[in-house]
């Protein structure tokens, strides 16, 4: 447990009591006051659903719940607070040190629990855990990195899963890649990995998720690159687990340094929420017409909210020798210059996902292409050009071509 002077915890986590009894009321209360934790605000009976509200107007930290009163009455405030609240640690607090209500508060989203009589020692622990939990203690959040395609079937997953790799080996930090596909994601295929968890497992127990948990969602490929995977298995999803989204990223942002994520087919609040906190927002389209339109409109609706100052525009499977629109017309169609383009590799690209190794695990364009993309978003120059029997490799903002693969 990390050495936290008790005065912080006090001056920085503030706490509601849900205990119907006075008398056990002024035993935590005092209780917290040797612990140094005061300020507590306490309710005497369990609030209702109605009454959630006011919790979360308060913008308690810690949320303690008495247990002995009425247990079933006291799991369904736990479950409420913890579903609605992910940002909340909920403690439940009974006189009995009793295994069944410990298992059913746990599971219910508690984090601690606290048996009467009170030790300040025992009391304290409980939240010095609380406080290392908390987002923000002072450290830097890691970078996030969203690929949002233009529309289906353009390779935005080949791109984001060697842009990750490529962004791994040239940054030596921690890195993470996220498969937002729910349905049908190919990330971890990819890499020639199998998923036992994913994505959504983190989804739908936000109540419970923190960076030890995470840690047993991810799956780790030889190069060091960390992947949340899309689900094995295709399923339908609540639109509820958009509401574990912002514990999710936090925790991952606190515990990479660079946050990869392929918006697959992710939709409504939680994409939207993806765009506007983007770090960098990688636009991926193609030299087609319906692609395009569709990176228009998405241009102007992230313009419309802000969100385009982190925008990045990339032509994916570029050959400026072939098509019927010629990079000047896509770029006065887009409104804005191009800023990545990547090369037309298509077989190499098909060969890459059947055989799980991942083009930027050796030389070519497109491996070029990724790397110069990954130097600049880890604030790396770009790297040299190279002399290649055909002429010169050009990167960066310029392009990188091969004869077109059919």
């Amino acid at each position: 447990m990390p050495d936290i002077p008790s005065s912080a915890i006090s001056q920085d986590l503030s706490v509601a009591l849900i205990v119907l009894d006075a008398r056990r009321r002024r035993s935590l209360t005092t209780a917290l006051a040797a612990s140094q934790v005061g300020g507590a605000r306490a309710f005497d009976a369990y609030p209702s659903r109605a009454d959630l509200p006011e919790i979360k107007r308060l913008a308690c930290d810690v949320v303690i719940v008495d247990l002995d009163h009425d247990i079933g009455q006291a799991i369904r405030v736990i479950e409420d607070i913890c579903s609605r609240h992910v940002a909340t640690t909920v403690m439940a607090y009974s006189s009995t040190n009793d295994s069944t209500l410990l298992r059913r508060s746990m599971q219910a989203g508690a984090r601690e629990f606290l048996i009467e009589p009170f030790l300040a020692e025992t009391v304290a622990e409980a939240f010095a855990r609380t406080f290392s939990r908390r987002p923000g203690r002072g450290q830097s959040l890691g970078k996030l990195l969203v690929f949002v395609p233009s529309r289906g079937g353009i390779g935005v997953t080949t791109l984001a899963t060697n842009f990750a790799l490529a962004l791994k080996k040239e940054s030596a930090a921690k890195v993470v890649v996220v498969d937002m596909d729910f349905q049908l994601g190919e990330i971890a295929l990819g890499l020639g990995l199998t998923a036992a968890f994913s994505v959504v497992d983190a989804l739908v127990n936000a109540a419970r998720l923190d960076k030890d948990f995470l840690a047993t969602l991810l799956l780790r490929h030889d190069s060091g690159l960390a992947i949340l995977s899309s689900p094995e298995n295709y399923n339908f999803f609540p639109s509820a687990i958009d509401e574990g989204a912002d514990s999710l990223f936090r925790i991952l942002r606190e515990e990479f340094d660079y946050v990869v994520v392929d918006t697959g087919t992710c939709r409504g609040l939680l994409q939207e929420k993806l765009f506007l906190e983007a770090d960098k927002l990688y636009l991926i389209a193609e030299m087609t017409l319906p692609s395009l339109r569709n990176a228009h409109r998405l241009i102007s609706f992230l313009t419309a909210r802000d969100g385009s100052r982190a925008l990045e525009l990339v032509l994916n499977r570029f050959n400026s020798r072939q098509g019927e629109i010629d990079e000047k017309s896509a770029t006065k169609a887009l409104g804005r210059p191009i800023n990545w383009r990547v090369p037309n590799a298509w077989v190499a690209a098909r060969a890459a996902q059947d055989t799980g190794i991942p083009l930027a695990m050796a030389d070519s364009p497109v491996a070029r292409a990724v790397v110069q993309m990954a130097r600049a978003a880890c604030g790396k120059p770009p790297a040299v050009e190279k002399k290649t029997g055909g002429g010169f490799s050009f990167f960066g903002s310029k392009a990188v071509e091969t004869p077109a693969e059919t």
